[in-house]
């Protein structure tokens, strides 16, 4: 089926389909559609149209599906959602919920000088913004993040914690404690994914509003996956994601 082209939507991203399996389960007037050969799941989420786009993981995926479908269509809001790794350090656990007000690209710089030296910021900009150089950090519209997290702290009250704060985006998975701490002492972040920088880049690049949610799975550190609960992170994610909607439905968006 064929997307309309001038239906105005919220775009929402997660990186597997198991992160949007909630919202979709809740659209009405469901369909699918393709869009720059990533498949896309249409209808309305408290009456408003959503379509929900499954980049796959990591960087490259996430630049590549969410420029495809801005180019198709753009959208009036993106949100990104799905799990993270926690930091406890910033004192989240498995089931916490995080809003970005940063995306960091810790893998993109200039090699440290020593082994456990901080990488260093590019000696030149990826893009300039509105008068800005941005090199690996990648900021989020505060309006936008402060709204979220508060629309989430009310939602989820007595039911786990919401933290605003930076996230880190790596390309290679935190496996460590000692790696995990590195990473925390440099940037002080709350949560880990590997999608996060692709869209927070595009959407300065286009100039759209972008707000990234994510619910931890794991905390970041030792890797441990018998420790993980991914069923409990891709059900509060996305029913984060839907609350976002919903507000936006009872409320409005400027």
């Amino acid at each position: 089926m064929r997307v309309h082209p001038d239906d105005p939507h919220i775009l929402i991203l997660g990186a597997v389909p198991q992160e949007l399996t909630g919202l979709d389960a809740a659209l009405k007037a469901r369909s699918e559609a393709e869009i720059g050969r990533r498949p896309v799941i249409c209808g309305r989420l408290a009456g408003i149209p959503v379509r929900l786009l499954t980049t796959g993981p990591g960087l490259v995926n996430t630049v590549q599906a969410v420029t495809a479908a801005v180019a198709h269509q753009r959208p009036s809001l993106l949100i990104q959602t799905g799990c993270g790794g926690a930091f406890g350090e910033a004192g989240l656990d498995i089931g916490d919920l995080a809003v970005a007000v940063e995306e960091i690209d810790v893998h993109l710089g200039i090699e440290p000088e020593t082994a456990d030296g901080p990488i260093r910021p590019l000696p030149f900009p990826l893009m300039i913004h509105k008068g800005v150089d941005i090199r690996h950090r990648y900021p989020l519209d505060e309006k936008r993040h402060i709204w979220a997290a508060s629309v989430l702290k009310n939602a989820f009250a007595g039911v786990c914690r919401v933290k605003p704060g930076p996230f880190v985006t790596v390309s290679t998975i935190t496996a460590t404690d000692r790696r995990a701490q590195a990473i925390f002492d440099q940037y002080r972040p709350c949560m880990e994914s590997m999608e996060g920088a692709g869209a927070a880049y595009l959407a300065l690049h286009y100039d759209l509003p972008l707000v990234e949610i994510r619910a931890a799975s794991n905390r970041v550190g030792l890797r441990n996956r018998d420790a993980w609960d991914l069923d409990l992170a891709f059900a509060r994610c996305a029913e984060a994601a839907g609350c976002l909607v919903k507000d936006i439905a009872e409320n409005g968006w400027e």
